[in-house]
């Protein structure tokens, strides 16, 4: 008769099985993997005797001379390629402040001790964001061409094209803390004052060619009222009043003497480090091929005159595109639809000559407006979301509460486009 395995037992034996059966499929990998790392060593000996004794084969039925000629023509190589080597390893690790710099026409003194100190610091630093440069250099050949044309076209120095990179890495849709907007990063007041309209659903700070004509007209101006780019470019940066009282109180007149905000004490020589990589990037070991770099979109450009309402889909219809293509066409485009007004817009390369659209004329505001009384733990923005409607909008229907914060028992208007 057999007697019943006690269950503790049981689970012993099992788990003596379960490690046995590990430890052979252990030994069965180890195995396999020695045979293969054999196979391996075995294959790499017979490719190397192969190539040795082709090698030798042809250097029998080889002259000499030639031969000798050969291995020379590969040391001089040789040579080249660690001349190569050594130099990229250097502007990699290091950065040689060059002999002489120019900007705008205007020479930096890099006789004075702190203006290298500052100008290898930016360098440097740029030089640290490898991705960064890339991106600036594949952006470049995008932006470059009509800033390029807009600087020969006025008579203003080429290098002023650098003061966008710094700016904005070249992003039309860059925006900083102070609201500032575009690739030249204005801000509203000085947009407008340079001719960039700027409301809710349309702003021309980031349509890159409008606003740069705008941006180099306003460093033309900076110029007039300062006589030196460099003084203009800090002006830009940290305001006209600022750079002027400085001078006052300091009683200077060069930029390089000048003791500023730190943001604006860098800010022109980010400029001049941006001009340094982006002239000669080979030198700083960056290669992009042209193939590789970011081209202008092919597009037609139309001038549409809206009488109510139209909307970016009824755009991408019109041109036989879709959404996404219309907005990255039309950054200026900010919201989903276009008001009253005249525009120019982009359509993809081929589709302005038979563009037709369709606005919506019920597209201004419904007379029959809802109205939202204020609760307790309520705020503009969740307001907004529950609605679905955009929180500047909000505040434009708005305006005693858009300075302040809201308050129970505020009622507030939401109005409703009509589709």
């Amino acid at each position: 008769m057999l007697m019943p395995i006690p269950a503790g037992e049981l689970r012993r034996l099992l788990e003596e099985d379960r490690r046995r059966e590990a430890a052979h499929r252990r030994l069965r990998w180890q195995r396999r993997r020695r045979q293969l790392a054999w196979w391996l060593a075995a294959a790499a000996a017979a490719a190397a005797i192969l190539f040795i004794g082709a090698h030798l084969a042809y250097a029998a039925n080889t002259p000499n001379e030639e031969l000798a000629d050969r291995l020379r023509q590969l040391e001089a190589r040789i040579e080249e390629l660690e001349e190569d080597r050594q130099r990229l390893t250097r502007a990699l690790l290091t950065f040689e402040v060059p002999a002489a710099l120019g900007f705008a026409g205007e020479a930096v003194p890099l006789d004075r001790w702190d203006v290298r100190e500052r100008l290898e610091r930016e360098v440097l630093l740029s030089l640290q964001q490898r991705g960064q440069v890339i991106l600036w250099l594949k952006r470049a050949a995008r932006y470059f061409p009509y800033i390029e044309k807009t600087l020969r076209r006025t008579d203003l120095p080429d290098d002023l094209k650098y003061v966008a990179v710094i700016e904005s890495a070249l992003q039309p849709q860059a925006l900083s803390s102070a609201s500032a907007l575009g690739i030249w990063q204005f801000i509203p007041a000085t947009a407008r004052r340079y001719g960039l309209r700027v409301t809710t659903r349309w702003d021309e700070r980031r349509d890159p060619e409008l606003a740069s004509r705008a941006a180099l007209a306003y460093l033309a101006d900076l110029y007039g009222q300062f006589g030196q780019w460099s003084l203009a470019l800090a002006a830009y940066n940290g305001g006209e009043s600022r750079v002027k009282s400085a001078m006052r109180k300091q009683r200077v007149r060069s930029y390089f003497q000048l003791a500023l905000p730190r943001e604006t004490e860098r800010y022109v020589f980010r400029a001049y480090a941006a001009k340094l990589i982006l002239a000669d990037p080979e030198r700083y070991g960056f290669h992009v091929p042209g193939e590789e770099l970011y081209r202008p979109p092919a597009r037609d450009r139309v001038q549409v005159r809206v009488r109510h309402h139209l909307t970016v889909m009824g755009i991408a219809e019109g041109a036989g595109s879709f959404y996404r293509e219309v907005k990255l066409l039309n950054p200026a485009i900010t919201g989903d639809a276009l008001p009253a007004g005249t525009f120019l817009i982009n359509l993809p390369e081929g589709a302005g000559k038979h563009f037709k659209v369709r606005e919506q004329a019920s597209g201004v505001a419904s007379s029959a407006a809802q109205r939202h009384r204020v609760r307790r733990g309520d705020t503009l923005s969740a307001i907004a979301r529950q609605y679905r409607v955009r929180l500047e909008d909000l505040r434009r229907w708005n305006p005693a509460v858009s300075g302040r914060a809201i308050r129970p028992g505020d009622v507030l208007v939401i109005r409703r486009m009509q589709q």
